[in-house]
């Protein structure tokens, strides 16, 4: 077997800056506000930033075991503390497993969201988790503009 792989390098840098950039917004999530949702088919401030986390586990474990599992969903978190310090330990964890992974790892085809949705390397999945976490760090800036809360430059 091949040693992990140095390409994935600058991936590890991108998702590193993606998530610290979602968490330096989650941080300033108002707590007693974690009930509120835009609207009603929308999920609360706390289900949202709850998914962000989870969210990035749930993808990360498809990508490297090729099976995309909701039975290992984590307790959700009930203030924003908690839910930040949850998201950065996870992220940590993850970023050490997917560093592991070798080049014929990363290319080797599965389908974490069945066979309709078709075959995709497990590098594509993990680009997924990255799409997916920006998507919803969109929405979480709405939430916290409509609640008054100052939020963090994307850049800077």
């Amino acid at each position: 077997m091949s040693t992990p792989a140095a390409d994935i390098d600058p991936f590890i840098r991108q998702w590193n800056r993606i998530h610290k950039q979602t968490a330096n917004l989650m941080r300033v999530a108002p707590s007693d506000k974690f009930e509120w949702k835009t609207c009603d088919s929308a999920m609360t401030l706390g289900e949202l930033m709850n998914h962000l986390y989870a969210a990035e586990s749930g993808i990360v474990q498809a990508a490297l075991t090729g099976k995309f599992s909701q039975e290992t969903r984590p307790v959700p978190e009930t203030n924003t503390e908690a839910v930040v310090a949850a998201f950065d330990e996870s992220h940590k964890a993850l970023v050490a497993k997917v560093s592991a992974l070798t080049p014929e790892q990363l290319a080797e085809e599965v389908t974490p969201f069945g066979e309709k949705h078709g075959a995709m390397t497990r590098m594509s999945v993990l680009h997924v988790m990255q799409e997916h976490e920006i998507h919803h760090r969109g929405q979480l800036y709405v939430y916290l503009r409509m609640l008054g809360a100052s939020v963090p430059p994307l850049f800077g």
